[in-house]
């Protein structure tokens, strides 16, 4: 977990493209020697690609320096600049790296051992408690979601507009709240049922073994962190 924190923190903090470029390699390489679906891990530094590039679409505009394009848009003219056009391509860089490397690391320790990291690593344990419950009851929420979308969708019999199906869907908001209110009630009297401690906290992280699978990483990491460092980004 540690490896994971390091290396996305050198990632988002680096100034050039080749340090980012070398991460995002490492993180498909990791992919790849751990067999884990490439496809489904692809779908998210993709998505993050595509909200860095509409979040950075002003900066070769906004930021001067030496013109490289001139647009012309009737009566308006935006100048395309060699600084901000390195600009974007430098942030873009960025996120998808450091998102790239911690999906990957995620997906190769699981989120119960990323809890466990964070335990090691020394966190609140009622962050981690909650954590650890999110993980768990996310999915189980996600589930009531669907049926209830399933059952409101069932009842409609007449063709209607894309618009109106979107608003009987949208009735299960409240339903959903409810919902929820009532899971959170559920779970903490059954907490408070099963601890006998003054916090009500029963659940403690355990203590993960450090192998030389986590050495060698971790050294990797501080490599790259000294690569960053010498080479100014």
């Amino acid at each position: 977990m540690l490896s994971a924190l390091i290396l996305t923190g050198t990632a988002a903090f680096s100034y050039g493209f080749k340090l980012p470029l070398l991460i995002l390699t490492v993180s498909v390489g990791l992919i790849l020697l751990t067999r884990s679906p490439i496809r489904v891990w692809a779908r998210i530094p993709l998505l993050v690609s595509v909200w860095a590039f509409l979040a950075s679409v002003p900066l070769p505009f906004m930021t001067p320096g030496e013109t490289i394009y001139r647009l012309s848009l009737g009566l308006t003219d935006l100048e395309v600049s060699r600084e901000g056009l390195n600009s974007m391509l430098t942030f873009i860089s960025r996120v998808v790296a450091a998102a790239a490397i911690f999906t990957s690391l995620a997906f190769i320790m699981g989120w119960k051992r990323i809890v466990k990291g964070l335990g090691d690593l020394r966190i609140p344990q009622e962050l981690g408690f909650l954590l650890n419950l999110s993980i768990v009851h996310i999915p189980l929420f996600l589930r009531e979601a669907v049926k209830m979308l399933s059952a409101r969708e069932s009842r409609i019999m007449r063709k209607i507009r894309f618009r109106e199906v979107w608003g009987v869907l949208s009735t299960v908001v409240g339903d959903l709240l409810l919902r929820s209110y009532e899971r959170a009630w559920i779970v903490d009297k059954a907490i408070r049922a099963r601890s006998f401690a003054s916090t009500g906290l029963p659940w403690k992280t355990p203590s993960a073994a450090v192998g030389i699978k986590d050495f060698l990483l971790l050294s990797f990491s501080l490599c790259m962190v000294a690569f960053g460092v010498l080479t100014g980004g």
